[in-house]
């Protein structure tokens, strides 16, 4: 067993070793994970990224996975997941959560309290620091607009307090700084009736199930382009149900690929980039994506 392991599980952080890359992912694709390490707290994790940095071990610190795609020949290193940072606490209208906590949890306990504006969260399969980084949104919502301060943990290893404003969020992206990763998040909310807010998660989680895929999927694929949704232009093009491997283009919500069984990530992107081009050679437009991929690094 390698030192910096040994090292890094004495400072209280669970590693995992040869994970399958399908378990860590919405889409179930991916191959081996050399290590998965579970950091319990900011410090646990500080410390790690630490070691890792001094032995020069590949490492990503990963989220819930939900629109993530991690490489078939896996993963020659560390992936750093913050799921056990998951500390949570309601002070008012105000709710400060971990970046583990899972996004629905957080809706409910709102709707617990009270509170309203994270209806929209309730079917997100996201964790808070995901959300943070992308700003997760549905039905017309979004994290910038009850996200009042991130905690971060800066460059330099040291824990750094950023207003939302800060951020300049936009569609599904925030400008944290370059090598910070959320370690916590401060929403301010508004005091409603508990009833109403859950009427209004039941509609949306009722909508969702209407509009999406129940198969395996990394969520939407496709940012829109010009304003316009990008299942807009692909309904267009005919392309729905186009299946390459295991990779499926959605009948259900074009802007989806779904794992029919088997899927490798290679699949997902041949199907992804046939959309693409035939969006391109058709309307001229550019699709960009919204799935984020990790590719395999070099080992120093």
């Amino acid at each position: 067993m390698s030192d910096w392991v040994c090292d890094i599980e004495r400072l209280g952080v669970a590693v995992k070793r040869g994970v399958s890359g399908a378990a860590l992912t919405g889409f179930g694709s991916g191959g081996r994970v050399e290590y998965l390490l579970l950091p319990s707290s900011a410090e646990g994790l500080r410390n790690a990224i630490l070691r890792l940095r001094e032995e020069k071990v590949p490492f990503r610190v990963i989220g819930g996975g939900s629109n993530l795609l991690l490489p078939d020949e896996g993963f020659p290193g560390a992936l750093i997941r913050l799921s056990r940072l998951c500390g949570v606490g309601v002070c008012g209208n105000l709710i400060t959560a971990d970046a583990g906590v899972k996004l629905p949890y957080l809706a409910y306990l709102a709707a617990e309290n009270s509170l309203s504006g994270l209806e929209f969260a309730c079917g997100i399969p996201g964790e808070v620091g995901g959300a943070v980084c992308m700003n997760a949104g549905a039905f017309g919502q979004s994290i910038k607009d009850v996200l009042q301060e991130v905690i971060l943990l800066n460059a330099c290893g040291e824990a750094e307090v950023l207003s939302a404003e800060c951020l300049r969020m936009g569609h599904h992206f925030a400008c944290l700084p370059p090598q910070s990763i959320a370690l916590c998040a401060k929403f301010r909310l508004t005091f409603a009736f508990q009833e109403e807010i859950e009427a209004r998660m039941q509609a949306m989680t009722a909508r969702r199930r209407l509009t999406q895929p129940k198969q395996r999927s990394a969520g939407s694929v496709f940012r829109p382009a010009n304003g316009v949704p990008a299942a807009v232009y692909i309904e267009r093009t005919g392309l729905k149900g186009l299946k390459i491997g295991g990779a499926k283009l959605s009948e259900t919500h074009c802007n989806f690929i779904v794992n029919d069984g088997g899927a490798t990530t290679e699949d997902f992107f041949a199907v992804a980039e046939q959309v693409r081009l035939r969006v391109a050679a058709e309307y001229n437009v550019a699709l960009e994506y919204e799935v984020e991929r990790v590719c395999s690094p070099k080992k120093s």
